[in-house]
C-alpha cells in the first residue's frame, strides 16, 4: 500500500491540525473562561459581550470546526491506505470529532444564535448551550491525545483494516469497545441534557477530560 507523503497531503495535514487547534481553543475558551465570566456581569455588559465578542467565538469555532472534520474525512480515506495505520486509536479519534463537530453545528451554533438575539427561550438555551459546550471541552483532550497518538510509529497488534484491505482484529477488541461505551455515556447525557455536579466547574471540566483520556489510553496500550 501507498504510504508516502506529498506535498499536497502534508498541506492538508497541516491545515487539519490548524484548523482542529483553533476549534478547540475557542472551545476551551468558551467553557473555561467565558460562560464564568457571563455569570458575574450585568445585562448591559452580557449583551455587549455576546454581541461583539461570543458572536465572533462562534462564527470562528463553527468554520473551523466544519474545516476540521472534512480534512479529518479526508485523512482517514488516506490512513487505510496506511499499513495497520487505521487502528483502534485513529477510529476512535474520528468518532470524538465526528461528535463533536455534530454537537457544535446542531447544538451549540444554534443555542448560541438563540442567547445572543435573546430570544423568548434563551435562559432555556443558556442551559443546552452550556452542558453541549462541557461535553465538546471534555472531548477535547482525548482527542488531543489520540491525534498525537496517531502521529506517532506505532506496532499495532490490533488494526482495524489488515494490509490486504480486509477486517481486522480490532473489531472484536475490548479496547475499541469500550471506549466507544465511554463516549457514549457523555452522549446519553447531552441527548438527556442535564449539566451534572462533576463537569460544572472549569477544574472538573480539565479533570474529567484528563481522565477519560488516561482511560481510552490504558485501553489502547493494553489492548
Amino acid at each position: 500500500m501507498n504510504s508516502s507523503l506529498n506535498f499536497y497531503d502534508e498541506v492538508i495535514i497541516f491545515l487539519f491540525f490548524v484548523a482542529t487547534v483553533i476549534w478547540i481553543g475557542l472551545t476551551l475558551y468558551s467553557s473555561l473562561i467565558s460562560q464564568n465570566y457571563l455569570k458575574i456581569i450585568d445585562g448591559n455588559e452580557k449583551k455587549s459581550y455576546l454581541l461583539h465578542i461570543q458572536a465572533n467565538v462562534m462564527w470562528y469555532m463553527k468554520w473551523s470546526a466544519l474545516v476540521s472534520f472534512l480534512l479529518s474525512v479526508y485523512l482517514m480515506s488516506f490512513i487505510s491506505n496506511i499499513d495497520y495505520a487505521y487502528n483502534i486509536g485513529t477510529s476512535v479519534a474520528s468518532l470524538l470529532i465526528t461528535i463533536m463537530f455534530l454537537n457544535t453545528w446542531l447544538i451549540i451554533w444554534r443555542k448560541q444564535k438563540s442567547i445572543i438575539a435573546q430570544t423568548p427561550d434563551s435562559q432555556k438555551c443558556e442551559l443546552r448551550y452550556d452542558l453541549a459546550i462541557r461535553t465538546n471541552s471534555i472531548f477535547s483532550i482525548p482527542l488531543l491525545a489520540l491525534m498525537l497518538y496517531s502521529a506517532q510509529t506505532k506496532n499495532v497488534l490490533n488494526p482495524l483494516l489488515d494490509v490486504d484491505g480486509s477486517i481486522g482484529p480490532g473489531w472484536s477488541s475490548f479496547a475499541l469497545w469500550l471506549s466507544i461505551i465511554s463516549l457514549l455515556f457523555f452522549v446519553v447525557n447531552l441527548i438527556f441534557g442535564k449539566t451534572r455536579t462533576w463537569m460544572n466547574s472549569p477544574k472538573k471540566i480539565i479533570l474529567i477530560g484528563f481522565i477519560l483520556t488516561a482511560l481510552i489510553g490504558l485501553l489502547l496500550r493494553y489492548a
